[in-house]
Formats: C-alpha cells, structure tokens, sequence
C-alpha cells in the first residue's frame, strides 16, 4: 500500500507540473494574441488616417484647382471687363466650399464681392488678412483658420495676387471646412476614438469629431490630457504613430501632415477599446482552460489509481495480499539505490507447513499462510520496512533502516514468540514455527549479494533445527 501510494503520489505531482505549464501556455498565446491584435489596430489606424488625410488633401487641391480657374479667366479678362464681374457672380454657390463665392480688393481701397456684401465705412481692404496673405501667393493658397462670427464654424482663406492692371488687386474666397468635419465624423465612427484637424502655427482645431471641440485651440493646459499630450508631441514636431497616456488609458496616436496646408490630421485609438473584444474572449476561454484543467487533474488522478492499483495487482500475492517476488525485489532495489548499505533483508520459512496441508487440507493451509501473512505484516509496520511473500512457505521482509545487531536479536527474538503465541494453540500437532536467515546490507553491494547472504543465513538456520535465526 505504501508503494502504491508513492506512485500516485508521483502522478499527482506530475499533473500539478503540467497544469500550470499548460496554463502558462494558454497565458503565452492570449499575449501573443493581444500582441498582434495591436499590431493590426496600428497598422489600421496609420491605413485610415492616410486614407482619409489624402481625402482632404484632394478636397483641399479640387478647391483650390476650380478656384484658379475663375483666376486664370478673370486675369484674361482683366478687371475694365464687365464680362469678369459676370463670371464672378456665377462662383456663389457653384462650390459647397465657399458658398458665398469669390469677393476682391486693391491697393486703392476699391473691394468687389460676389455675394453682394457691402462691408462698412470703416472697412480697409489693405489692412485684412486675407489681402495681407494674397500678396505673399501668384497661385491660390490657404490662409490661417478662424471661426466664422455668422455661422460658428471654422473656415478658411484662400487668396492670391492677380497680375492685372496698375493696381495691386488680390482675389479670395472664403473657405468652409464642413467637409474636414465630415471627414473626422466618420472615421471615428468605428475603432478610432477622436479625429480631429489642428492647424500648425495657431493650434486652431478646425474640425473635430467633437463637435464641441472646433474652434478651440490645443495647448498644455487644455483640460483633456489627450489634448494636451498631443499638443506637446507637436510642439516637438513629430509627425507619424505614437503611445501616449489619455484621460481614460494609452492611446495610440497617428499625425499625418495634409499637403498644400500648413494642417494636421490627428487620429485617436483607445486601447482599452481595442482590447475589449478579446477580453470578453479572453474570461471565458481562461475559464474553459481552468476547467479544463482540473478535469485532467482529476482525470490523471483517477487514471493513475487506476495504474496505480493494476501495477499493485501485478505486484501482489493474490492469496496473501502481501508483495509478491517481483514486486518485493523492485521496492528493496530502489531502497537501497536511495540509502545505500542502511538496513537488512530478512528471508523466513514457516517449518512444518507441509503437515498443515498434508494433514488439515490446502485450504486450511491457505488460512495459514494468510494468517502468518497478517503477523508480518503488523510487527514489520514502520515506514521503511518491505514485506512480501516469495512463493509457497517462504517469506521476506527488508527493515530499510540502521539498526543494530542488538536490536535485530531482540527484534527477531520477539517476532519468533509472537509466531508461536498465533499458532501453539491452533495448531498444536503441527508445531508451526519460523526460521529466518538475515542478510546485512552493510555487507552487501547488490540485491543479488544480500539475498545470498540471507539465503545462505535461512539454510544455516534450518540446518541447525529451526525455530531460530541466523545473521550474516
């Protein structure tokens, strides 16, 4: 039994070794799982945001193209032309951009809107930004951002100087960045979290997936912590994807510069948000692996008594339930691989079994040699002591233990009176007793060695009339 138990033992702690490497395992792959799933959003994120910077850009190059088509006409034209104040009245509303259409003005205070706006008495052409910035531009350009007093949104100037006449003419529209929003609306419809334009000098967010957040302007005290961060990354004029720290969790941030404008385009990933799917994967597969898990502990567990209990059978005397020859060897070899020359072997014959047989019966002989079974099997009860039956009359038991040849004596002393106090009385006639031949491990280097020795032992006591025990 004590075998047995050290075998399922070693099984228990075999499964307690692998589930957690199993577990360790599944670990691994959700982090390598999440890994990539990161890797994948990023690679989405930078894809989107060029996709949609490139939209705008080609939004902002289309304006800019039909815009200097009126221009290329009306420097043909020239400005004594009442056919060029015709074809300006016709770019109200012929662009979604800039609805109310192109409006210009010189050097000689003299300004032309195609919208029909007169401006007031104290209005100076010279002195607006926009002409200011048209002076700078043969070509159409954007201006600087601002937030429209009538409408509220954000819009933009886009002027050049016109090579016509004595006077310094400039020609401008003004620019309406609906469309920008639009753009940023949708794609944070989906994974992307905020999108938003930003001019370069000013800080001016003109478009926001936010609407609250257009015409606001990014800084270091600006109340979002993503804001703000972003803000310092371009203060430091990086372009391109980054990690920064949000006012809820990491974002992965992309910033793509839009050509023909002096804007960024800024996109936001949540990575909480992106991880949120693969966490409602992740608990329910943990608790599938758990349980998993434990149905192989418990299987193996069971598998192994299973083992455990077939390997005994193989190894047990069917009739005394004690160890049988193989079984007996195997134990006292890895007893003495483990404490090499401690203890001593112990070979004994019950003397005069054969008139129980001959006289009572095999069965009653059976009883016997069950009986003299369980005497062995309680006097040699200590956790290094191997019992076993070796074939017909002949028993052995290995004491794995130091003990000295005083202690042996008194010890098989014992034992042999113990013998005669079980079976005296039932068995007067046969005159049951034992003879034991003891090997030393001390003296012996092998099993081989030892059961020699002991064997020999057994012979010399038998030879010298029973009933008694000899040491070698």
């Amino acid at each position: 039994m004590k075998a047995k138990h050290r075998y399922i033992w070693a099984n228990i702690k075999l499964v307690c070794t692998i589930v957690p490497i199993v577990l360790v395992m599944i670990i691994i792959y959700f982090m390598l799982v999440r890994r990539e799933i990161l890797t994948l959003s990023k690679e989405k994120l930078i894809l989107e945001s060029n996709y949609y910077a490139e939209e705008i850009s080609a939004w902002a190059k289309s304006v800019l193209r039909e815009a200097t088509i009126y221009k290329d006409m009306i420097e043909r034209l020239g400005l004594e032309n009442e056919d060029t104040y015709e074809l300006m009245y016709t770019s109200v509303d012929a662009n979604e951009a800039y609805p109310f259409g192109l409006y210009m003005g010189d050097d000689q205070g003299n300004y032309f809107d195609a919208s029909g706006w007169e401006p007031d008495g104290d209005f100076i052409v010279t002195e607006r930004d926009w002409y200011q910035e048209g002076l700078r531009h043969d070509r159409f350009a954007f201006g600087e951002p601002y937030v429209d007093a009538m409408t509220g949104g954000t819009c933009v100037s886009i002027s050049c100087h016109l090579r016509t006449g004595p006077d310094v003419t400039v020609l401008s529209a003004d620019v309406y960045l609906d469309y920008a929003s639009q753009l940023a609306e949708a794609i944070a419809s989906g994974k992307i979290e905020h999108a938003f334009f930003v001019t370069a000098d000013s800080r001016l967010i003109i478009a926001d997936s936010d609407a609250s957040m257009i015409g606001m302007t990014l800084s270091a005290e600006h109340e979002s912590m993503l804001y703000q961060n972003v803000n310092r990354l371009l203060d430091a004029e990086k372009t391109g994807q980054h990690d920064i720290l949000g006012d809820e969790s990491v974002y992965f941030v992309n910033i793509t510069t839009i050509p023909d404008t002096d804007w960024y385009f800024i996109t936001c990933m949540n990575r909480n948000e992106v991880l949120k799917g693969l966490w409602r994967l992740e608990f329910p597969m943990l608790l599938i692996a758990v349980i998993a898990s434990a149905l192989l502990f418990f299987l193996t567990s069971r598998f192994s008594k299973e083992m455990s209990t077939i390997r005994t059978k193989a190894r047990m005397d069917p009739l005394t339930k004690l160890l049988n020859r193989e079984g007996f060897e195997e134990l006292v070899r890895v007893a003495l691989s483990e404490r090499p020359g401690q203890g001593l072997l112990m070979i004994m014959d019950m003397d005069n079994f054969k008139l129980v047989n001959d006289q009572l019966g095999h069965p009653v002989g059976d009883r016997v040699l069950q009986k003299f079974s369980t005497v062995l099997e309680n006097y040699f009860n200590r956790n290094k002591d191997i019992v076993g039956r070796l074939g017909g009359d002949e028993f052995a038991v290995f004491v794995g233990r130091d003990i000295s040849t005083a202690e042996t004596e008194g010890m098989l002393k014992k034992f042999i009176s113990i013998v005669h106090q079980n079976f005296d009385g039932e068995y007067p006639d046969q005159k049951l007793s034992a003879s034991i031949g003891v090997g030393l491990a001390a003296n012996s280097d092998t099993y081989e060695l030892l059961y020699q020795n002991a064997d020999k032992a057994l012979y010399e006591a038998k030879w010298n009339g029973k009933d008694r025990f000899q040491i070698r």
